[in-house]
């Protein structure tokens, strides 16, 4: 098992995440799952952007629960939210109520390294869930341990290549 994750490594969806979480802006990179209904694991980010005049700034990718469309993807800076997107001028106006007029520019470029963070952490997901449930199918609730360890692998990698403290390293 171990030689069949140390081979994953090198996975072309591996590298694409690292590579994702390797960005300039980010650091502290954590994933962690909201539980819908239906029992079903959505997968949200959080990291740190550090802007140069206010410090470090929680900024994440993140699944909702709205009354009108079911579950939605936003992207959230400190309190502020704002429907998730995938162009950099969707981001702006997010950052500008948040109060970050001067840091709108790369604080956009970091929400969207964090978009790209989970759209490679989902990539990654289904490889190590199905890698996991192959190894677990014997055992009692094979699903949950596989999840767990997808998400603790994920968060393993995130932490080495995203590195603890400030952006900019």
């Amino acid at each position: 098992m171990e030689k069949a994750l140390s081979d994953r490594l090198w996975d072309k969806d591996v590298q694409g995440f690292i590579e994702a979480c390797q960005s300039r802006q980010l650091s502290d990179v954590t994933l962690d799952y909201t539980v819908r209904d239906d029992g079903r694991k959505i997968l949200n980010v959080r990291a740190i952007y550090g802007s140069r005049t206010r410090g470090p700034i929680h900024i994440g990718y993140r699944w909702t629960e709205n009354r009108r469309t079911a579950w939605t993807p936003e992207i959230f800076v400190g309190r502020h939210t704002a429907p998730a997107a995938h162009h950099v001028r969707a981001f702006l106006p997010v950052a500008l109520r948040a109060g970050y007029w001067r840091d709108r520019k790369n604080l956009s470029l970091a929400l969207l390294a964090v978009t790209q963070v989970f759209f490679k952490a989902q990539m990654v997901r289904g490889g190590l869930d199905r890698e996991h449930l192959q190894r677990f199918a014997d055992e009692e609730a094979p699903i949950e341990r596989a999840q767990g360890l997808t998400l603790q692998t994920l968060n393993d990698l995130a932490f080495l290549y995203s590195g603890p403290g400030m952006p900019g390293r």
